[in-house]
């Protein structure tokens, strides 16, 4: 389908070694990114990665992180001649990856789904090593974008910050409508969902209500409510420091 796309920007997905090396080398203009889809075991895909025949960036995605952590390595020399980034679900185990790409300063996506009660544990501690841990300096979603987001009162919501609206990033097999976000608020809404009276409901808006629209967000409540602590914080000690620049 991306052979015959033609309408503005867009994201080419490729699986094969075969694809990557031709999209790479040939990019078509609109083309944003490539997102790389069963590939990081390929030694060969990461040595013409590490090529300059053009700047085209990377989201490389993994499947099960705390199994593919350690291939992480084979990133290393494509991020210095392009934008490489990673991006993982939630799943158990994931830290040991989300560590060793903020050690080889890899921006990460992090996609949290309908989290359990394990995962919760290990978000609340991704959280923390994000905001404390002197190792990271590259952007983690979805906190990045979040603590922006709560301090400065954008109107993001977490579907666009984790670019699955598909307002904004569609998809060309047509799985979700252009307002399936809006939809999928006002029906939760409707049916009488602790979204109706969720504070979180303007920057959440339903995401932790998909696909199951009866999962238990209390967990999610309580990492959501840590990183709105954060950015109070952050605001706080901006603050202060504009009034000692003052004084």
């Amino acid at each position: 389908m991306a052979e015959e796309y033609h309408d503005g920007s867009c994201v080419v997905i490729v699986r094969t070694r075969e694809e990557f090396v031709r999209w790479l080398r040939e990019p078509k203009p609109g083309v944003e990114w490539l997102q790389v889809e069963g590939l990081l075991g390929d030694q060969e895909v990461w040595a013409t990665a590490a090529q300059g025949t053009s700047a085209l960036p990377l989201d490389v995605i993994l499947i099960d992180p705390a199994t593919e952590f350690s291939l992480l390595y084979r990133l290393v020399d494509a991020r210095i001649v392009r934008s490489v980034r990673v991006t993982m679900p939630a799943a158990p185990g994931f830290m040991k990856a989300l560590r060793l790409a903020a050690s080889l300063q890899l921006p990460v996506r992090l996609l949290p789904g309908q989290p359990t009660v394990k995962v919760l544990a290990e978000l609340t501690e991704a959280v923390k090593f994000y905001l404390h841990d002197p190792m990271v300096d590259s952007p983690v979603e979805f906190f990045h974008s979040l603590l922006i987001s709560l301090r400065e009162d954008d109107g993001g919501t977490l579907w666009r910050i984790l670019e699955e609206d598909p307002n904004v990033f569609a998809r060309e097999n047509g799985q979700r409508p252009r307002d399936f976000v809006e939809q999928h608020l006002a029906s939760l809404i409707e049916r009488g969902a602790e979204c109706a009276s969720c504070r979180w409901q303007t920057l959440c808006a339903g995401y932790f209500k998909s696909p199951d629209p009866q999962y238990d967000c209390a967990g999610v409540k309580q990492l959501l409510a840590l990183i709105e602590s954060a950015a109070e914080e952050m605001n706080r000690d901006l603050a202060g420091h504009k009034t000692a620049s003052l004084s």
